[in-house]
């Protein structure tokens, strides 16, 4: 008995030793979770980012557990943030999404990690300037971006229409378009309204000039003053001559826009420098050109800037530490950025270490519109798109009532007066954007 006894406690000790052991084991073999937002995508856009971005991430983390979650929009994100969870990475929308998030104490102060990785010196000043909130840094760009005018080549050179360059020549042939009942300007924001900050931010930064929207949003002048005040009226008078979107852009979706313009039924289209990549997928055979907007004379050439997007830590994450790791690893793999970009027409970081001789032998048009980036970043031609230079609440307030403008429900005065405000509670809460 005594020796069954001892064999029992024997095996009992052998199988909580074994048992701790596969313990032990199962603990090392679990992998830290980490996990990423993004937006809604279709198929194609999913197998270029898990080729680009998943996979590579996978590779240069393995014992992480990376998990790309997408999200139909950023309400439900912000609900699921709001609750105390959702991702470790934020890929929001630019600087005034960001700023929505800092004021609920929902991302983190990257401030620190900022200094550890030297952040500060990776990025272009008016990038990473524009990140901040409050004085504190809360994103990282994850893009550059601007505002251009595409124009449909063969429309051009079918009716012997020449580019124009000055806004003089532009506001004279866009009713000759018009007699040819051709669309001038291609427009719609039915599905998305605030695609109208693609127009006054572009107006406003081409035709008031950078030097009034800085001053407004400084203090030392008003969002209210004539510059600014003409250059909505330009903007509106256009739409009611049908210049943009004939008459019909709260009608008009965003896929309808671009389809006009590529079909040829609209001669040009005022869009983002993120549009080529989209006419190049879906409309190959398209002969289309971008410049910067015809310049006002008084002014000169502008090119409205903004990032297109921005990486956040989520206040709740429980691996903040990893996640700047990873958002590090992100913008210091070039390699795999300019890959991206050749192969897969991604936007460029703002890294002053970007170098456009790697995109040699990539799509023409592409590197066009890089390189016009790049000039006008040079020459000082930056204008401000509002979701990266506006207050937040400003933007919000632009984006909901510009349509009022075109269907005279709102008067510019009224409308200009309303935003003036939403400048002045920022500046008096230290909540303006840094204009470079």
């Amino acid at each position: 008995m005594r020796n069954t006894k001892r064999f029992l406690a024997a095996s009992m000790m052998g199988t909580l030793a074994l048992t701790m052991a596969l313990g032990s084991q199962t603990m090392a073999e679990e992998k830290q979770k980490l996990v990423i937002s993004c937006y809604l995508a279709d198929d194609a856009q999913v197998a270029v980012r898990e080729k680009y971005i998943d996979e590579p991430l996978q590779a240069a983390f393995p014992d992480v557990d990376i998990e790309i979650k997408m999200y139909t929009d950023r309400q439900s994100l912000q609900i699921e943030v709001a609750g105390g969870g959702g991702p470790d990475i934020l890929d929001l929308d630019g600087p005034t999404d960001v700023a929505e998030f800092a004021k609920a104490d929902r991302v983190l102060d990257l401030g620190g990690y900022a200094e550890q990785y030297g952040w500060a010196d990776m990025f272009y000043d008016w990038a990473y300037n524009s990140c901040f909130y409050n004085d504190k840094l809360y994103s990282l760009p994850t893009s550059f971006e601007g505002m251009v005018m595409y124009y449909n080549m063969d429309v051009m050179e079918e009716n012997g229409w020449e580019v124009p360059t000055t806004k003089e020549e532009l506001e004279a042939l866009m009713p000759q378009i018009q007699e040819k009942g051709i669309i001038p300007i291609s427009f719609g924001n039915s599905n998305y309204q605030g695609a109208v900050d693609w127009l006054y931010s572009t107006f406003t930064s081409c035709y008031a000039g950078p030097e009034a929207i800085k001053a407004a949003m400084e203090g030392t002048g008003k969002y209210t003053d004539d510059a600014i005040k003409g250059s909505f009226e330009t903007m509106v008078n256009w739409w009611k001559e049908g210049w943009l979107g004939d008459n019909a852009s709260q009608t008009i979706t965003n896929e309808d826009m671009l389809a006009f313009f590529a079909e040829g039924r609209a001669a040009m289209m005022i869009d983002g420098t993120w549009a080529a990549n989209q006419l190049l997928a879906t409309y190959p055979d398209c002969n289309w050109d971008s410049e910067m907007m015809p310049k006002d004379e008084t002014i000169g050439e502008i090119l409205p800037f903004a990032t297109g997007g921005g990486y956040a830590i989520n206040a709740n994450s429980k691996n903040p530490d990893l996640a700047a790791e990873v958002m590090n690893y992100l913008f210091t793999s070039l390699d795999r950025h300019y890959q991206s970009i050749n192969e897969a027409g991604y936007q460029p970081y703002p890294l002053k270490e970007f170098d456009l001789g790697e995109l040699a032998g990539m799509d023409e048009k592409l590197l066009d519109q890089y390189n016009l980036l790049m000039d006008a970043q040079t020459n000082n031609q930056i204008g401000y798109c509002s979701w990266t230079f506006y207050p937040s609440e400003m933007r919000v307030y632009m984006n909901e009532n510009t349509d009022s403008l075109f269907l005279d429900a709102l008067s510019i005065d009224d409308y200009l007066s309303t935003a003036q405000t939403y400048i002045d509670e920022a500046i008096a809460n230290n909540a303006v954007p840094v204009l470079p």
